[in-house]
């Protein structure tokens, strides 16, 4: 029994008595912890579900979409809730003041009269991003090779989805008082309630590529650390 030491005297008496008179246990055996099997803590969104997260996690990884992770061996993440448009209001102000700063960032929108849901991860954060820029046509555009943006077909879609990455990287942010954000120049912009997707600046791969323009029901953004 050179176990015995080490195990509970109650849940070794339940062990044997299950083995000699095939009693059930009374131990309550709880179910393996999840929250951190694929990288993620809390989650706090309105607006997708936290197996959606795990997708997002393996983009900024650049893992497949598919990817099982690891616990041992890929990094978790931390998702802070810093916005959230039903409780602190939908306009550029208000995502500007709240969402500032380089910070890795990630932002959610969930469009009216849809299920649809967009969104886009920036690894520099959105605005007031520094001096670090170059200036086009009037605008300031940051630089960043690991941004994308992404849209599901709902909150629980995962057969549906499509994600373009950033190619000209010199343009991955344009940061400008006229938006919320604006992720290469109109691939994916916040314009106060007005969400656009039309990708015309060819900054990011062309997938979400759109000329419709959605109005924004909910949008939250997060800090990732």
């Amino acid at each position: 029994r050179p176990y015995k030491t080490i195990i509970p005297n109650y849940i070794y008496e339940e062990i044997e008595e299950y083995y000699y008179k095939d009693v059930l246990t009374k131990t309550t055996i709880l179910s393996p912890r999840t929250g951190y099997s694929f990288g993620i803590g809390k989650f706090e969104s309105n607006i997708i579900k936290p197996k959606l997260a795990k997708i997002i996690i393996n983009w900024i990884d650049k893992k497949d979409t598919k990817y099982i992770r690891n616990s041992r061996n890929d990094p978790s993440y931390r998702f802070k809730l810093i916005y959230r448009g039903s409780h602190d209001g939908i306009s550029n102000e208000s995502f500007r003041k709240k969402c500032n700063g380089r910070v890795k960032s990630l932002v959610l929108i969930k469009v009216k009269d849809s299920n649809k849901v967009f969104g886009g991860y920036s690894s520099i954060g959105f605005c007031s991003l520094g001096d670090d820029y170059i200036f086009k046509d009037g605008y300031r555009f940051y630089n960043s090779s690991d941004n994308f943006i992404f849209s599901f077909e709902d909150s629980e879609d995962t057969q549906h989805i499509k994600i373009s990455r950033v190619v000209d990287k010199s343009q991955a942010i344009l940061d400008s008082d006229y938006n919320g954000f604006n992720f290469g120049w109109g691939s994916l912009s916040m314009g106060n309630v007005i969400l656009h997707a039309n990708n015309n600046s060819n900054n990011y791969e062309n997938n979400l590529k759109t000329d419709t323009v959605y109005i924004i029901e909910e949008i939250e953004s997060f800090n990732i650390s």
